[in-house]
């Protein structure tokens, strides 16, 4: 009777046992104050996560950390800078514990607990020892205080390459704009002209574009070299389009036009050039040129500027000064091509 007992008390021990464990395991009851906390932080992760999302993608646009792009470019200005430093660091460590070993024998010698030391020999170690880490700890300064001229550079750098982008997104703009400006375009020889856009005459015509603009001395030049190339303008849909600057409104519509003689000289009547017309071109113009002098100074004004733009939008090339007419022509095949273009006319180059 007393087993049966005791069988029956460690049977309801372990079922309350049991039960407390399966208690345990079993999913909290939440009251509504539990779950208006719950939805309260899962809706405060939520308007987080756009955050860090945001954060991660800046990370994977740029591919590196600032920091570590700063340390690159620490590196490409200064390279081994820090392996210098740290030979300095490892080679004066090791002269002054040498140093220090050869002082301990010349005090012992000093001392007379040693009598086979060579004093004028252990002289001469402690001198290149501790002159070795004078030297070095010289160097390590000097390059140390380097560190706030290159942190100077570097941030020099990161400046003008995020000035170099903006500047970059500006033209890019500014190529979609130029397919909206107008030009006047010669169909005949008597001088006879329609009106087009840019756009037109690249999409349509598959008309490729240089663009001149600069003072008239500047503007004649490149028209007079045009003229000695005309033979590949035709071959290759090039138009001219010369833009003088320093000329307002009323001086532009004061100009002869048509085709008579003793209206204009005959490089500016020659079939592939193109008469800009409209307002337009002289905001495109002068933030062209605005950004020219930002990278190669107020000389740019009188030099003048050339863009090569393809019959795709493409602006293939930006230049100052003289027009280099035959390699631009060459260029210009070769980029929409794909094609290596021989000379047409060998003589120009030697004329030009």
């Amino acid at each position: 009777m007393v087993s049966f007992c005791k069988a029956a008390l460690s049977f309801g021990v372990a079922a309350a046992s049991l039960a407390t464990t399966a208690q345990g395991f079993a999913p909290p009851v939440l009251s509504r104050r539990n779950l208006h906390i719950q939805h309260k932080l899962q809706a405060e992760h939520q308007r987080r996560a756009p955050s860090i999302v945001s954060l991660q993608e800046k990370k994977n646009k740029t591919g590196l950390e600032p920091n570590v792009s700063k340390n690159l470019l620490t590196e490409t200005i200064a390279p081994f800078r820090g392996l210098r430093l740290f030979f300095y660091a490892a080679f004066a460590s090791g002269a002054f514990v040498g140093g220090l070993i050869t002082a301990s024998g010349v005090a012992a010698a000093l001392s007379g607990v040693r009598t086979d030391v060579d004093l004028n020999a252990e002289y001469l170690n402690l001198g290149i020892d501790f002159g070795a880490v004078l030297l070095f700890a010289v160097l390590a300064k000097f390059d140390l205080d380097k560190g706030e001229e290159l942190k100077a550079q570097v941030e020099q750098k990161i400046e003008n390459k995020k000035k170099q982008k903006k500047i970059t997104k500006a033209m890019r703009e500014r190529e979609k704009y130029f397919a909206e400006l107008e030009l006047d375009v010669r169909v005949s020889d008597d001088g006879e002209t329609r009106r087009a856009s840019v756009g037109t005459m690249q999409d349509k015509a598959k008309q490729h574009v240089i663009l001149v603009a600069g003072p008239g001395r500047v503007i004649r030049d490149a028209l007079r070299g045009a003229q000695l190339n005309k033979v590949n303008f035709a071959m290759t849909n090039i138009l001219v389009v010369p833009y003088e600057t320093g000329l307002d409104e009323a001086d532009r519509a004061s100009k002869p036009s048509g085709g008579g003689f003793g209206d204009r000289p005959s490089y500016e009547r020659q079939p592939y050039v193109a008469e800009p017309v409209g307002a337009g071109w002289g905001t495109f113009v002068d933030a062209e040129i605005s950004t020219a002098v930002e990278q190669a100074g107020e000389t740019v004004k009188e030099q003048g500027i050339a863009l090569v733009i393809a019959n795709d939008g493409r602006v293939l090339k930006r230049g100052l000064g003289k027009v280099p007419w035959r390699q631009m022509v060459d260029e210009l095949e070769e980029a929409v091509t794909g094609e290596k273009k021989e000379t047409s006319v060998p003589f120009l180059e030697f004329l030009e």
